[in-house]
């Protein structure tokens, strides 16, 4: 009975998390939170990322540990002056660790040692600038409005089989080039696959605050070798970020029947940091810290997580 409702959990992980896959955020102030960057008409930006999440389960005498890796590519393009579109396709890898007094084991949902990989589903998104936008010196103020859909495109292990619909708003305002203040919030439409199942439908919001560090006069010459590494080292700038990413994701449903064990909320606090060795690239890194996991049943709780990229405008 124990192996049997251990392998049920599990299966139910794999499907909820192919439609918990998304891409990060795509704009140069935030990192984690999911929505796109604006570009300059016919502008093209090339991302890529890697999201190591881990998380863990105690069930009937058994801790599980989930690690969950997940790179992806994600393209923006401005196809229109205050229009652009994102194209993007995540890889996931999964491994579960089972550990039962000394005993520790590498499983899968059929109790069998497991390490799967693959295609997960693709999605592409459209974001619009115009709902409302303001220059001013130094600054502005911007609302959008993003719509996306997710194709089911994947490995089997790894998608829904089922496309879900994206729409939400971002809002964005920068002051005196310094401050970045930014605000999303997105909500997900699951439909059902062939056999009648459905990750559930799922809300995202996102406020974020950013910093921006550079050099602001020219090295003098007879300034100390730590003032050069550092107008040498950061003379492109530097955004430090603090994000607040809360997720709640309804149950997930079986012929309309809502399953049990699934959905609920979690919230992260997630400090980051994007550095420009160039005008044209960026590197980030960003570390989200679980602080709520009110999660519906048994399920794997969050532990920890990062996210590593680059940015290429080209």
């Amino acid at each position: 009975m124990g192996r049997k409702r251990t392998r049920r959990l599990l299966t139910l992980f794999l499907f909820i998390s192919g439609g918990a896959i998304s891409i990060s955020e795509l704009r140069a102030q935030t990192i984690v939170a999911p929505s796109a960057r604006t570009l300059f008409n016919r502008a093209t930006l090339i991302r890529s990322t890697v999201e190591v999440k881990r998380s863990s389960l105690q069930v009937d005498g058994k801790s599980i540990n989930v690690t969950q890796y997940v790179p992806s590519l994600a393209i923006v393009y401005g196809f229109y002056p205050k229009w652009t579109v994102i194209v993007a396709q995540p890889y996931a890898a999964v491994n579960m660790t089972s550990r039962m007094g000394d005993e520790i084991r590498r499983e899968n949902s059929k109790g069998r040692l497991f390490s799967s990989s693959g295609l997960a589903d693709t999605q592409l998104f459209v974001q619009y600038d115009g709902l409302y936008n303001r220059n001013s010196p130094g600054g502005l103020t911007r609302l959008s409005g993003v719509f996306g859909i997710q194709v089911p495109t994947g490995a089997r292990q790894f998608s829904t089989a089922s496309a879900s619909y994206t729409g939400g708003l971002i809002f964005e305002k920068a002051v005196r080039l310094k401050y970045v203040f930014t605000g999303d919030f997105q909500y997900t439409v699951a439909t059902e696959n062939d056999r009648g199942m459905s990750t559930g439908d799922r809300a995202k919001f996102d406020a974020s605050a950013a910093y921006f560090v550079i050099p602001r006069d020219q090295t003098p010459p007879g300034a100390s070798w730590l003032r050069k590494a550092f107008d040498k080292a950061f003379r492109n700038g530097t955004y430090l970020v603090l994000e607040l990413n809360g997720d709640w994701q309804a149950r997930a449903r079986n012929r309309k029947v809502d399953i049990a064990d699934t959905g609920g909320t979690t919230v992260k606090i997630s400090p980051g940091i994007q550095y420009f060795p160039s005008n044209r690239f960026l590197i980030e890194f960003s570390a989200p810290v679980p602080v709520v996991k009110a999660l519906n049943g048994v399920q794997p709780e969050p532990e920890s997580a990062f996210v590593f990229g680059f940015r290429v405008l080209l």
